[in-house]
């Protein structure tokens, strides 16, 4: 077994929380999409290939940037709704596995791993991290992608009294899976402590309000706020990191 798999209650009951969660989330959704099509742009720019591992690929937004730019894509996914995503995505192109992080073996190493929007939902992730290093080829990089607890529209629902504090996890937060909510240290405390260093650091999206909230606002406004997310990274709404192994060059 491996070790993070024994962070699980139960492997049955994590499979059917995780089918829960797929439910009440759909990255191609409001602003959902432009939040999820935003950070693979980030990713883009700082992944090289040609072999890629994108763990958790929810309705495929990435999976489809990802197939376009990358010979070799694979996707392990928890949930059999949003594998079935990436199959049809893929094609013959790619792989898709419907398994448990914690279950997974790759069979060859990957130059890049994506990790958006998914460290926030495993039970251990800084065991996830380090056996996810060990995936990696020569020169690979981990892109790990997680909600940022001080973000602006997190830090408005505290002023309004809506959350008790930044970090809190709210009823959203809870129905789509979130075991925890990051914060720029506490994400890099999680980084560095699976052996993992960071090489490069971006925010992605500044959010002022929630995604229902902002759903109807004009496309320059929006776009005018994602160049505001990487000019504010401590006021971003997610949080974008390039790591490599701490010993590699």
């Amino acid at each position: 077994m491996p070790a993070c798999l024994s962070q699980l209650v139960n492997p049955v009951t994590e499979r059917e929380r995780l089918e829960q969660a797929a439910g009440c989330y759909d990255s191609r959704r409001g602003l959902s999409y432009r939040l999820v099509r935003s950070g693979a742009d980030i990713v883009l720019a700082h992944a090289h290939g040609p072999r890629l591992l994108e763990m958790g690929c929810a309705n495929g937004v990435m999976t489809e940037v990802f197939a376009v730019h990358f010979p070799e894509v694979v996707v392990v996914e928890g949930t059999a709704a949003y594998a079935e995503a990436a199959r049809a995505i893929l094609g013959d192109a790619g792989q898709v596995h419907c398994s448990l992080f914690e279950e997974f073996e790759p069979d060859k190493p990957f130059n890049d791993i994506v990790m958006a929007g998914m460290l926030e939902h495993v039970a251990d992730p800084v065991g996830l991290l380090h056996r996810a290093a060990g995936w990696l080829a020569a020169g690979g990089s981990i892109h790990a992608i997680v909600p940022h607890a001080m973000s602006l529209h997190r830090r408005v629902g505290v002023a309004m009294g809506l959350l008790t504090r930044s970090e809190e996890l709210h009823s959203g937060d809870i129905a789509i899976g979130h075991r925890r909510i990051y914060t720029w240290d506490s994400v890099r405390s999680h980084i560095e402590e699976s052996g993992l260093r960071i090489v490069a650091k971006e925010g992605n999206f500044l959010k002022p309000l929630s995604n229902q909230q902002m759903a109807k606002w004009p496309e320059d406004l929006l776009e005018a706020f994602q160049v505001l997310g990487r000019e504010l990274p401590d006021l971003c709404a997610e949080i974008y990191l390039q790591c490599r192994p701490a010993e590699s060059d």
